[in-house]
């Protein structure tokens, strides 16, 4: 799923938060791990928390960036 946010795209990915620091999250979708700075995800930070399964939003570039889609 794709949306705009702010002028921004954004895409839904489905993944489990695997550690986190400030400033980025790990997240693995089940094929492939990858760190993802906070700055582009749309999710509430209480909400990334290591060991939790959500859907997150990302920018789509980093998405690109990093395999997820």
């Amino acid at each position: 799923m794709t949306r705009k946010l702010e002028s921004k795209e954004f895409v839904e990915i489905a993944c489990e938060v695997r550690a986190t620091t400030d400033r980025a999250v790990l997240l693995f979708d089940g094929m492939r791990e990858a760190w993802v700075p906070r700055s582009q995800l749309e999710t509430p930070d209480d909400e990334l928390v290591k060991g939790t399964t959500l859907d997150v939003l990302m920018s789509e570039w980093i998405a690109k960036e990093k395999g997820f889609i």
